[in-house]
């Protein structure tokens, strides 16, 4: 089998997919430099053979027609402009019969508790830089279409739902949104697009951090897989 990982990020799914499909080939691709350099030495540490990591934009596939058995996107489609191209440019590179599976989340679905306007002003300010983007970040509840639009058949839809109540999964996840809005690009595109000021992005990572110290602190979302064929 020929599996290929478009978005792959740090390979942390990668390796788990070059071992399952071992000795099969695991190509993983994204666009950025410093996370597949974060996957080379990941497939190093655990002695993967059968991956490689390299750079490439699911718009263009450097491959030729019918090169994979499989196509697997993880969280990837949510930020795409162009979803549906990226789609048809898999299924170019998929064999007759091969299979498409994604899954992405729905941001509009994604309850939490005890209430506090700086967490909802936080899901505001998401929306606005993902579309800003030119993302969807909805694109759970669309993936059924998407698939139908690009012509994969036998598709399958599940959904699964992620649920944080234990005190270590609530610290992982408040904490880790924390960092997000203050050092990654969420918050600089926030800033960068007048959509959020820095004062206001540390009062979201401080409202994040104490929720995670709340004795009912709950949070859920609903995750979207998508399973298609390209047509043999």
């Amino acid at each position: 089998m020929r599996l290929l990982d478009f978005g792959c990020g740090p390979g942390s799914i990668t390796v788990g997919l070059a071992a399952a499909v071992s000795p099969g080939q695991v190509t993983a691709i994204d666009v950025a430099d410093e996370v597949l350099e974060e996957g080379r030495r990941l497939a190093a540490e655990r002695r993967f053979t059968n991956v490689s990591f390299e750079a490439g934009t699911v718009y263009e596939l450097a491959f030729p027609d019918g090169t994979f058995d499989v196509a697997y996107g993880h969280q990837v489609l949510q930020h795409l402009s162009q979803p549906l191209e990226a789609l048809k440019e898999l299924q170019r590179v998929l064999k007759p019969g091969g299979l498409v599976a994604v899954r992405d989340s729905d941001y509009s679905t994604m309850p939490f508790a005890p209430d506090d306007p700086r967490i909802d002003r936080f899901f505001v300010i998401y929306d606005a830089v993902a579309r800003r983007n030119g993302g969807e970040p909805n694109a759970g509840r669309y993936l059924r279409g998407w698939l139908l639009s690009t012509g994969f058949t036998d598709i399958q839809i599940s959904t699964t739902t992620w649920t944080y109540v234990a005190d270590d999964e609530v610290a992982n996840w408040g904490n880790s949104w924390a960092d997000r809005v203050l050092n990654s690009n969420l918050g600089k595109h926030a800033i960068d697009y007048g959509i959020a000021s820095v004062d206001e992005l540390e009062e979201i990572a401080q409202a994040w951090r104490e929720w995670t110290a709340k004795p009912d602190a709950f949070f859920a979302l609903i995750q979207v897989a998508g399973l298609g064929s390209k047509a043999a």
